[in-house]
């Protein structure tokens, strides 16, 4: 879990805004053990990818952000699973449709990224 993706052999595009929001988490906590987690974490996803060639997924910025949310280790995994179901069921519906998973290859071309309004507090 946390590393590599059948479909983003090169690096997962989720990770670069989960990372983001991870680094904002790491910032705003500004303690000796968030820093010592955000470390540790850096030197893990380095050396999987140094030794291994294996490029960290979704999931592993995910899991040290949920952690500085404050949400408990065994949550995560059904975090994780909550935000795959929709994905799960499509392929399952397609599977039983065509007796194959159909992955389709398309670029986005929608409205670009937009800013999210801070909330108070």
């Amino acid at each position: 879990m946390g590393f590599g993706h059948r479909v983003y052999r090169h690096g997962d595009s989720r990770v670069p805004f989960m990372q983001t929001a991870l680094d904002r988490l790491v910032t705003r906590a500004a303690d000796l053990e968030t820093s010592r987690l955000a470390t540790l974490h850096a030197a893990l996803r380095q050396a999987v990818l140094t030794r291994k060639g294996i490029h960290p997924n979704l999931d592993y910025p995910a899991g040290l952000a949920y952690h500085l949310m404050g949400f408990d280790t065994p949550t995560f995994t059904p975090i994780f699973v909550m935000s795959r179901i929709t994905g799960w069921t499509a392929h399952i519906t397609e599977q039983l449709a065509h007796n194959a998973l159909i992955r389709p290859l398309a670029s986005y071309a929608g409205p670009g990224e937009r800013a999210v309004p801070a909330t108070a507090g």
